[in-house]
């Protein structure tokens, strides 16, 4: 049985590792969010500059979004 010591001790310990780890994901969403509102911008420049049609448009933003989609795929046994 831990002593009143141990006990505070592997509390504190506890709450450490949940304040990094939700730090670590607000990170990693943040992150996330700056990558694709870049990813965005430059494929809506992209398509401005083509002058595309709508069905050309909606094609390439499906490409795009299988392409994120496998992107977190890769990474989800990375965590």
């Amino acid at each position: 049985m831990p002593t009143i010591g141990q006990d505070i001790s592997n509390r504190a310990a506890r709450a450490s590792l949940k304040h990094a780890l939700d730090l670590a994901r607000r990170e990693a969403q943040a992150d996330a969010a700056v990558k694709f509102s870049s990813y965005l911008d430059r494929v809506a420049t992209e398509m401005a500059n083509q002058e595309l049609s709508a069905v050309e448009i909606v094609e390439l933003l499906r490409q795009g979004a299988e392409n994120w989609k496998n992107e977190g795929l890769s990474c989800a046994g990375c965590c």
